[in-house]
């Protein structure tokens, strides 16, 4: 099930904001040992985590996070124009109507969808484009790695590479664009072969 989460309900829902900070330090900081801070020694938050902040959140059957991405506004301040403005500083994007995806926590041992990738990954990517599709999205941004870049070719996502940058921190890293378009879903959902539930998905733009 896929739950969508509003950064301002922290204090309402702290059972998965915790699991979601939580899996995240796991993920970037103990696997990929990226240098984060970690708050309290237990959880991954920023300054991008913030009142304004979408999470698109996989739960499952008995309501346990399974995996987790941030979305975000670009004309705010957001993860390429800020955290990561040194490394693609040539490429400025910013419009109401194309949002930022980053911070992708990838689940384990997951059953997996007929491509091969876990359901909870299949479900949060065909969650984000339902999202974007209804509430007139143009086009998303995101941040990856090489593992990220193969499963999004696995789950049917046709997108721009905007530009590369290899490091010693983050590895290599691409910086994509894709459309938010009715052909894009339906690829998505041929590659998947999922349609997730849908709780908690409204929002004002």
């Amino acid at each position: 099930m896929l739950s969508i989460g509003h950064g301002f309900e922290r204090s309402s829902r702290p059972e998965l904001f915790n699991a979601m900070f939580r899996q995240r330090k796991t993920a970037f900081i103990n696997h990929k040992n990226w240098h984060l801070k970690a708050r309290g020694g237990e959880f991954e938050i920023d300054e991008f985590d913030r009142d304004d902040t979408v999470y698109f959140c996989s739960l499952r059957p008995d309501g346990a996070l399974s995996g987790s991405i941030r979305f975000l506004n670009t004309t705010t301040e957001h993860v390429a124009a800020a955290a990561f403005r040194n490394v693609f500083s040539a490429l400025t994007v910013s419009s109401p109507t194309i949002w930022e995806s980053t911070w992708f926590a990838l689940p384990e041992d997951e059953p997996l969808q007929p491509n091969g990738v876990p359901r909870a990954t299949c479900e949060i990517i065909f969650g984000i484009w339902l999202f974007g599709f209804e509430h007139g999205l143009t086009q998303m941004t995101a941040i990856y790695d090489a593992t990220l870049a193969r499963i999004f070719k696995k789950c049917g996502l046709t997108h721009f590479l905007l530009t590369r940058h290899r490091s010693e921190e983050h590895g290599l890293l691409h910086y994509g664009l894709l459309d938010i378009s009715y052909d894009l879903g339906a690829s998505i959902r041929e590659a998947t072969q999922i349609v997730p539930r849908l709780i908690e998905a409204d929002i004002d733009l």
